[in-house]
């Protein structure tokens, strides 16, 4: 009998035994990516509304000499944090909104806590901010930074 060279039925079934293996194992890396997705888009947008208040922020606070910092309420019992700077520039947060304003403009969203105070040292004057960027009450991202005046 002559030998002949080719796929028997054992190698096939083998060959599908092993790809169905690494099929299966490619889904279930692949799901493992796609389910944690949302994670890193969300905390990565939650960085950026820090960034854009932050670039708004700085900017008015190395051009002015005054601020005025206040904790108020409303009408309706809503508290508030309004930030005044010398030159008319007015930032806002009402609690509950999540949102930060400059102006009547929105400039930050998904802003679960906002802190302002404003002090005098050394002669300089600071604006501390602690600010919780997050959705869904889950803060990815937390700072409380010292903004300093304009001073010389």
């Amino acid at each position: 009998m002559k030998a002949e060279k080719g796929i028997t039925l054992i190698i096939l079934g083998i060959y599908v035994i092993v790809f169905s293996i690494v099929i299966a194992l490619l889904a279930n890396l692949s799901n493992y990516i796609y389910n944690n997705l949302d994670v890193i888009s969300d905390s990565s947008i939650d960085l950026s509304e820090f960034n854009k208040f932050n670039m708004y922020f700085i900017e008015d606070a190395k051009s002015n000499k005054q601020v005025l910092v206040q904790n108020l309420a409303d009408d309706n019992n809503r508290e508030f944090v309004r930030i005044a700077f010398g030159d008319g520039d007015v930032y806002t947060y009402t609690i509950g909104d999540d949102a930060i304003y400059k102006n009547n403009q929105k400039i930050a969203k998904n802003i679960l806590d906002f802190k302002a105070e404003g002090f005098k040292k050394d002669e300089k004057i600071y604006v501390e901010i602690s600010i919780k960027v997050g959705t869904e009450d889950k803060a990815n991202y937390t700072k409380t930074i010292d903004y300093v005046l304009k001073y010389w």
